[in-house]
């Protein structure tokens, strides 16, 4: 995808007049239309809603029902085929939006079952899209692809879905500064759908965190735990929490700890258990506390995603309490463990850790770890890499050196300011 290509198209999009007869966009259909026929509101609401509601729905302040819908349409003398094949498409959309807004896994897949025969129709790519992102798919490629040469052609509902499902694309390989360069374009798209504002907004706040724009991510959580929890949305409430607990523990590990006990453990499901174990380890261990540490750790089973992370630090906590045999076997462990490519960066974590010679340290982090943590726009490690290539530097007395560090590590910060200021 390209993005300046992408904006393009959006901001061409945005300038269209063109009214389209769609679920989303039906209510300015409904105004032309009765219009054309030189007939008042009155006439059309009588017997079916109220005047003002009418005026919403012409308006498009809310989506109607599909009752309203069909009970306007035959006052206005239009047959049902004209606008039942749209009206089942956003059916499926909207499935799909409260599916992966709640989390809930059997009505995502329950709704791509229904649809995944069906081709060329772009609202329907959309809801594949949504699946094979949901379920981190191979297939997801093609669609983010191919739907953005119909951004013109989309409703603001279509376009707003297509761009979070886009953003998550992107953030599953990697690319946070794309992922938020597609997410603030969402939220450039003003339409009355709180369960994609909320999405939109967690992710925002998760691009940002993990490129290091925490203030400007603020308002982003807070929207996001305003709307889930008006709908009373758990899971999303809980897992938000335990992401900025995460990230609060980078700065504040003190008050992490306290943030994380407010959390109940009953409320989690077994893969948010381990998820919270691995937070209060890490911040237990930075703390210094690290017999807890390690008892936080022995709590997160073997077949967990954050096994790897665990060993890692169980690493680190034994190389510091100088315990050779244990050190011995975690390294037996870690020598047949097959990290897949979102566990990358704690391999080239543990390698680091590996390394004892200082001028050995400074070559890997000047040719492996920093160059790696560009890559993955991971700007958590490439800060914390080249504080510690920058110490290196200074303790040697090669102060340029350092100083074309920092300034390299300035410059990847920068270009995400160009991103906010767009």
């Amino acid at each position: 995808m390209s993005i300046i290509s992408l904006k393009n198209k959006i901001n061409k999009r945005i300038k269209v007049s063109d009214y389209r007869s769609d679920y989303q966009e039906i209510g300015s259909f409904i105004k032309n239309k009765r219009k054309e026929l030189n007939v008042t509101q009155d006439v059309i609401s009588n017997g079916i809603c109220s005047i003002s509601y009418l005026s919403k729905i012409e308006n498009n302040q809310i989506i109607p029902n599909e009752y309203y819908i069909r009970e306007i349409m035959g006052k206005l003398d239009v047959e049902e085929s004209f606008y039942q094949k749209s009206l089942d498409d956003k059916l499926y959309l909207n499935n799909l939006i409260k599916g992966v807004f709640y989390l809930d896994d059997d009505l995502v897949k329950n709704t791509y079952e229904e649809i995944k025969d069906i081709e060329h129709n772009l609202v329907i790519n959309i809801v594949k899209l949504g699946y094979y992102t949901y379920f981190n798919k191979e297939d997801e490629n093609q669609y983010v692809m191919m739907l953005e040469n119909l951004v013109t052609n989309m409703s603001d509902l279509e376009l707003k879905t297509y761009l979070y499902l886009s953003s998550i694309y992107f953030m599953s390989k990697e690319k946070f500064k794309t992922a938020l360069e597609v997410l603030t374009l969402g939220n450039k798209i003003s339409i009355n759908n709180e369960y994609l504002d909320a999405l939109i907004s967690e992710y925002t706040y998760l691009a940002k965190q993990r490129l290091l724009k925490k203030n400007s991510s603020l308002e982003n959580y807070q929207n996001a735990q305003y709307i889930y929890n008006k709908f009373h949305n758990n899971k999303r409430v809980i897992n938000l929490a335990l992401w900025k607990t995460r990230y609060l523990s980078k700065e504040n590990p003190e008050k992490a700890l306290v943030v994380l006990k407010m959390i109940k453990e009953s409320l989690l499901d077994k893969a948010s258990k381990y998820f919270y174990y691995l937070i209060e380890a890490e911040i237990l261990y930075v703390l210094g506390h690290y017999k807890d540490s390690t008892l936080a750790l022995n709590r997160i089973g073997n077949e967990s995603n954050f096994f790897f992370q665990k060993m890692i630090l169980l690493f680190s906590i034994c190389k510091i309490e100088n315990d050779s045999g244990m050190l011995e076997e975690i390294k037996k462990i870690l020598s047949t463990f097959k990290p897949n490519r979102f566990q990358l960066q704690y391999k080239v974590k543990y390698h680091y850790l590996l390394i004892d010679k200082e001028e050995d340290l400074k070559e890997y982090l000047r040719d492996i770890a920093i160059p790696y943590s560009i890559k993955i726009e991971d700007f958590y490690g490439l800060k914390n890499y080249t504080n510690d290539i920058v110490d290196i530097c200074i303790k040697t007395s090669r102060y340029k050196e350092a100083t074309q560090f920092y300034k390299k590590y300035q410059k990847e910060v920068s270009r995400i300011n160009e991103i906010l200021c767009y």
